[in-house]
């Protein structure tokens, strides 16, 4: 049996003094897309553009820093004992996803509460409505480089991955992860009108992407060279999922609570 889709290889761009591959152009455009919808939602919110750009700037910067340092730390702690702090400071060689959340949910509330206050919910609110939309586009570069390889499989949406290197069709994660954020940025399609307080799409965000996540990683690799490490039996992205899963439960317990009287469309600033 074989999987529906034909592997390939995007070849890289040469410019000479650069070098282009799809993971980083398609990753590009998605942080482009994401900030123009944040941007004109912002907008229709009232907000100063000048916050929402600066913001998503601070937040997306701090979550590469800090997406790297997890990729070192949790998934290749090797890499400390044969490059020392420069696997830290190497911040393009690799990426975490999961430490990118936690390094955006931090520039984010260093930006609006620290660094330029703001009301912090309609905020960070307006970055959660666009983050599915440059999500789907950045996994898809993920898909593009075959950098989130799975289990053999015969499903229908495996990829024919190459006998000798791979044994055959196999589960590409990267696909299915970014069929479904394309799905969760349809969801907060269909809601944009709806009269909701601040923070809703940061919790229905949480809701939807982290249990499937979670799910998914247990179609990733244990037989190739590149699979990742466990730590009690889950992946460190399940782990995180677990936290972000939580942190959405409790998001809704304070949007359920009655609003303060100086911020009636949302949490407390």
């Amino acid at each position: 049996m074989f999987g529906v889709i034909p592997y390939w290889q995007v070849p890289h761009i040469s410019l000479g003094f650069v070098e282009l591959d799809s993971w980083a152009m398609l990753v590009s455009l998605g942080f482009v897309i994401g900030l123009e919808i944040a941007r004109a939602r912002g907008i229709r919110l009232g907000l100063d553009v000048r916050d929402i750009i600066d913001g998503i700037i601070a937040t997306v910067g701090i979550g590469f820093l800090v997406g790297h340092v997890v990729h070192v730390l949790a998934y290749n702690p090797q890499q400390l004992e044969t490059d020392g702090i420069m696997a830290l400071l190497r911040v393009w060689a690799g990426f975490s996803s999961t430490g990118g959340f936690i390094g955006a949910v931090l520039g984010c509330v260093l930006f609006y509460r620290v660094i330029r206050k703001r009301n912090f919910w309609i905020h960070a609110d307006n970055l959660a409505f666009a983050f599915p939309f440059a999500w789907f586009f950045g996994r898809m570069g993920c898909f593009t480089a075959h950098d989130h390889v799975g289990q053999r499989s015969d499903f229908f949406l495996a990829v024919d991955f190459p006998v000798a290197t791979y044994g055959g069709p196999r589960h590409d994660l990267g696909l299915y992860e970014a069929l479904w954020t394309l799905g969760i940025a349809l969801t907060f399609v269909a809601l944009r009108k709806a009269n909701v307080r601040h923070g809703f799409f940061t919790a229905l965000f949480c809701a939807m992407y982290a249990p499937v996540r979670f799910g998914l990683d247990f179609l990733r690799n244990q037989d190739l060279s590149n699979a990742d490490v466990r730590w009690a039996g889950l992946t460190p992205a399940q782990w995180g999922m677990i936290a972000m899963f939580g942190a959405g439960i409790w998001l809704v317990t304070q949007l359920r609570k009655p609003p303060a009287h100086d911020d009636s469309q949302g949490l407390a600033a």
